[in-house]
């Protein structure tokens, strides 16, 4: 992309421009790219304002600033080889270097001989006035609409001011711009001598100017310097003085500036807006070189261009950095989050540790409503940002929708607070399987929301817990911690107070300490004096009940089951053998040793605890015999008779013998049936028999003897003892049953023994209450340790907290007040720069620009930007873009052929979108372009914005009379008589060319395009046109007398 080498913004609207243009970071790196032959731009920015020296300072700094940081880029980039390009920016306020104290300083004896000396004028043709020239000459906003006072300052700092005149210089080669608003009184009082001292430096610089039409609404004094300036410009055409290879004149009606006097505020933004439009306008102006000069053959008496920029941007960039704003938010709320959950996990621990959950059900205060009312309405608000809703972010939704059924539920904050917390761990707001986040924003914003709601509902069992405490400063420091209330006392106030308590009650503690362990002391010297005694009487009772307490004991111990285990295995064995028996022989051979050891064992054991077991002893052993006889005898009863035997009549001696034993065998067996050791059972010839011997009967034999033994040692307690003590002996009693060790047991009699002896009640007494406050201080004591090292843990994290909040609160505060409209849908109002949305702005990687992102692959996307393009050529159809009266002129035998039309078409994506950016059919029937288009050409260029397609519509052509602004009733022509008329100044004060010649010049009279006659006066040829306007509606006066013979006007 080609710039000139030189640029030079002049007064308040040229430097408006000229900064936009320096920090277009595309301008930038079009300049400054490292090439074998280096570029360079040199920005010479001339104003009278003095109290804008200060922020244009500022201002030029940021974009050296940004320069930098773009040459730093480059350099680091690896794709090119060579140097870098420079770009330097001189600033000159013409009032920095000269001295203005009065008005002596500008029109005084002295001054102006010096003046004129130094810019090479005659003194006589000084033309500034007392009335010029502002009280106590005030330039603060420059010169104030008056072009003479301008020229004038412009003309003394150029004597007075080495480095003006060392600026107002040339390069051998390259192209100058000079960027100026027409309407006020720096920019269009000062740029033509510029432009004359330039030439002087080197005549064949090719300087072209682009001026800023006035509104013509601003006031009469600005159109009174447009008339001027545009006569002046006129007049030097028609004289064929080419100062300017071509005059670009830019209106900006569409803005609705009214000028410094005018609503600031309200037209600021539409100002920016044209002003960043207007650098697309200068670039493509720069960028025709490949084609002729569409502009040579402008006729003299039409030398104007009408310049009209537009511009359409794609506002991902805007979307981008809204999310890169967003992400910055999220990331603060993040921050103050992950600093929130530690102030809450320490306050839980805290309140967990210090109190049971039973405890802690308090009443929250209105406050604490208000302040979970206030958490919540939060995060609506962070769910409200635009960007959110407009990139259709599912977390949004999501949200919304459980917070919208909560509040639809219930009207109570608490109430609302459990549904959402209940839903969010239902997990209803979570994405699921086959749905997915937008983007990573969108699933920061889902977990910060999450989090924060989940906080939320933590806070609210907080704050129920935190009112159940009835310490104030605890709770106070607590509230102070979760930030719920702030007394306004700062951290180290506080953690003073707090430190100060704690220490009161620990002296308490420490007191109360000292305090009981002088009680205990006092008791045990009492119980000293009188131990002799309790000595004594333990002493007696433990050897009285030692012996009985140790029978008690073996009986417990015995293993009974053990010892009755042997007796019945002999009895088992010693029944299987009898049973088995087959004859009396066998019978009388079986052993019963087995079970008379065991018998013995038994006996011995039981012995030693003093339990008797002669009686079972007595069983068992007659049941041995009685069942040996049983067997015998029923051997016998059931021996088989001999075979004359069962044939004689009459009872044999064997007949006899077997009812002898059958009777036997009957009285045997109901003596064992009676001893309850075996049982017999006949099955026919055969006889069963089982033990029917259990351990109950031994069992019952100890338990007898423990109960007594028991009994005994209670007994013998009881005897030992003065008083009744019916709790202590069945307490006794429970822990005899339960194995108490004697030791434990004579420790329990002692103190028994001792309560009667020792009279302690009063000192006991002053213990026990000592131990119940010391308690109590104690409590007290660990509470306030425990809460200055909460506060000494939480209040750095409380801070980080606030100042994350405070963060996210500025950002989000800065980020509304920058968002005064969507950043996600097209602009339906725009002045030059119209913004739309690409179909698929979320398949866009944020490194991406127009021409990397094949947008326009999308055939959809391409019809769109082809309608969005006719709809900014239009713009060039109406007059308040284009500042012309008739865009068609035409007699009744001749049209008008000297109108021209040029477009230039800016983006870095100009390879893809040539043949949608044709824009000829929009100009065709709109302007006169000849019967082969021969009046139409357009021009590509590879260079723009990121995501902009910039428009620079020129038109040529055009003269004075068809400049609505200048013709209309309204407008600059009678702006300029009213102010001609005027008492308030000499109209001298709105003209600067001539003046250092002491004459000025200025357009009469206009004609009209509506009248046929007028219409047929610019249908001749060119030089009758430029010899009837200069002798008939122009005119030259002399405000210096002149000479004998001279006219006075011309």
């Amino acid at each position: 992309m080609n710039l000139p080498s030189r640029i030079f913004a002049v007064g308040g609207a040229g430097k408006a421009i000229t900064y936009e243009l320096l920090e277009a970071d595309w301008v930038q790196e079009s300049v400054l790219q490292p090439r074998r032959n280096p570029r360079s731009l040199t920005v010479t920015v001339i104003d009278t304002a003095e109290e804008e020296e200060n922020r244009d300072l500022e201002r030029i700094q940021s974009i050296n600033d940004s320069i930098q940081e773009t040459k730093n880029r480059l350099r680091e980039s690896d794709d090119h080889e060579g140097r870098l390009g420079e770009i330097n920016i001189d600033y000159l306020p013409l009032t920095r270097n000269i001295q203005l104290h009065d008005q002596n300083d500008l029109i005084g004896a002295e001054a102006v001989p010096r003046i004129a000396a130094g810019a090479g004028i005659d003194e006589e043709n000084w033309w500034l006035k007392p009335e010029f020239i502002n009280e106590n000459l005030d330039f603060a906003t420059g010169v104030v609409r008056k072009r003479g006072l301008g020229k004038g300052l412009y003309y003394k700092s150029y004597a007075e001011d080495d480095s003006v005149r060392t600026s107002i210089d040339l390069p051998d080669r390259g192209k100058v711009a000079v960027i100026a608003g027409l309407g006020g009184g720096s920019g269009s009082g000062i740029f033509i001598d510029l432009v004359r001292h330039l030439k002087r430096t080197k005549r064949t610089a090719e300087i072209t100017l682009f001026g800023v039409l006035p509104n013509d609404e601003e006031g009469d004094a600005e159109s009174a310097n447009a008339h001027a300036v545009l006569s002046e410009l006129e007049y030097m055409s028609l004289q064929g003085e080419n100062l300017f290879k071509d005059r670009v004149l830019i209106p900006i009606d569409p803005t609705g500036f009214g000028g410094k006097k005018g609503n600031l505020i309200q037209s600021s933004d539409a100002l920016v807006e044209f002003d960043r439009a207007a650098i697309y306008l200068i670039t493509s102006y720069y960028n025709m070189m490949d084609m002729e000069d569409p502009f040579a053959d402008t006729p003299s008496y039409a030398p104007f261009i009408m310049g009209i920029p537009q511009v359409l941007r794609y506002n991902v960039d805007a979307i981008q950095d809204a999310k890169t704003v967003t992400k910055e938010i999220l990331n603060a709320k993040q921050d103050a989050l992950e600093a929130e959950e530690d102030i809450y996990t320490g306050v839980d621990r805290f309140l967990s540790r210090e109190w049971s959950p039973d405890e802690m059900e308090g009443e929250l205060h209105d406050s604490d409503r208000t302040d979970l009312e206030t958490r919540l309405d939060n995060v609506w608000s962070l769910t409200e940002l635009d960007i959110f809703t407009e990139l259709e972010y599912e977390s949004v939704s999501a949200y919304r929708e459980i917070m919208s059924e909560a509040e639809a539920e219930t009207d109570d904050i608490l109430d609302q607070i459990d549904v959402i917390a209940g839903s969010i761990r239902a997990g209803t707001a979570r994405i699921g399987d086959n749905e997915q986040y937008v983007d990573s924003i969108d699933k920061q914003l889902a977990d910060i929301i999450d989090t924060e709601l989940n906080r939320i509902a933590h806070r609210k069992d907080l704050l129920v817990r935190l009112r159940s405490i009835d310490n104030n400063r605890v709770e106070g420091t607590i509230s102070y911690l979760l930030a719920v209330e702030d007394e306004g006392i700062n951290a180290g106030v506080r953690i003073n107070r707090l430190e100060a308590k704690r220490d009161e009650v620990t002296e308490r503690r420490d007191r109360l300490q000292s305090e009981l362990k002088e009680a205990e002391a006092e008791l045990d010297t009492r119980k000293r004096e009188q131990q002799d005694e309790v000595d004594r009487r333990v002493a007696t009772w433990k050897n009285a009940v030692e012996p009985l307490y140790r029978e008690y004991t073996d009986c417990q111990s015995m293993a009974v089951d053990e010892l009755v285990g042997d007796l019945r295995n002999g009895l088992e064995s010693f029944a299987r053998a009898v049973e088995n028996a087959e004859d009396p022989d066998q019978v009388e051979a079986v052993n019963d040793s087995t079970v008379r050891t065991a018998l013995d064992d038994i006996s011995t054991e039981f012995d030693t605890v003093g339990v008797d077991t002669t009686d079972i002893e007595r069983r068992i052993n007659s049941s041995l015999a009685d069942l040996a006889d049983a067997k015998k005898s029923f051997l016998t009863m059931n021996e088989e008779e001999g075979t004359i035997e069962s044939i004689l009549p009459w009872d044999s001696s064997s007949e006899e013998e077997r009812k002898k034993a059958e009777k036997n065998y009957r009285r045997k067996r109901s003596q064992l049936d009676d001893a309850e050791v075996f049982k017999m059972s006949r099955a026919g010839s055969n006889l069963s028999i089982e033990v029917e011997f259990t351990v109950t009967d031994l069992k019952h034999l100890i338990e007898a003897e423990i109960d007594e033994q028991q009994q005994e040692i209670v007994s013998r307690t009881r005897s030992e003892l003065d008083e009744e003590h019916r709790a202590a002996l069945d307490e006794l009693e429970r822990d005899l049953e339960s194995g108490i060790g004697f030791d434990q047991l004579t420790r329990q009699f002692e103190e028994l023994v001792r309560d009667e002896i020792v009279e302690t009640a009063d000192i006991e007494r002053r213990r026990d209450d000592l131990e119940s406050d010391l308690e109590t201080a104690e409590t007290e004591a660990d509470l306030y340790d425990a809460t200055v090292t909460l506060f000494e843990e939480l209040n750095g994290p409380r801070d980080s907290f606030l100042s994350s909040q405070e963060t996210y609160q500025r950002l989000r505060e800065e980020y509304n007040a920058e968002q005064d409209s969507s950043v996600a849908t097209e602009t339906e109002e725009y002045s030059y720069v119209k913004t739309i949305q690409p179909n698929d702005i979320l398949q866009l990687r944020d490194d991406t620009d127009i021409a990397d992102s094949k947008i326009f692959d999308d055939e959809t996307e391409r019809q769109r930007l082809r309608g969005s393009l006719e709809e900014l050529a239009r713009n060039a159809h109406n007059p308040r873009y284009t500042g012309i009266r008739r865009r068609r002129i035409s007699g009744d035998r001749a049209r008008y052929n000297e109108m021209n039309v040029v477009v230039g078409v800016m983006s870095r994506a100009i390879d893809q979108i040539n043949d949608v950016a044709d824009l000829k059919s929009e100009f065709q029937g709109a302007y006169n372009l000849g019967a082969g288009g021969e009046n139409y050409a357009s021009f590509p260029v590879s260079a723009g914005g990121s995501w902009d397609v910039g428009l620079g519509i020129f038109i040529d052509g055009i003269f004075l009379d068809n400049l609505r602004a200048e013709i209309e009733a309204d407008g600059y022509r009678n702006g300029y008589e009213s102010r001609k008329q005027s008492d308030e100044t000499d109209i001298l004060v709105h003209h600067a060319y001539g003046l250092d010649e002491g004459y000025f010049v200025k357009r009469d009279s206009v004609l009209n395009l509506e009248h046929p006659d007028d219409v047929e006066f610019f249908l001749r040829d060119e030089g009758e046109i430029k010899a009837d306007l200069l002798e008939n509606h122009i005119s030259r006066t002399d405000f210096v007398a002149p000479a004998d013979g001279e006219e006075g006007e011309e």
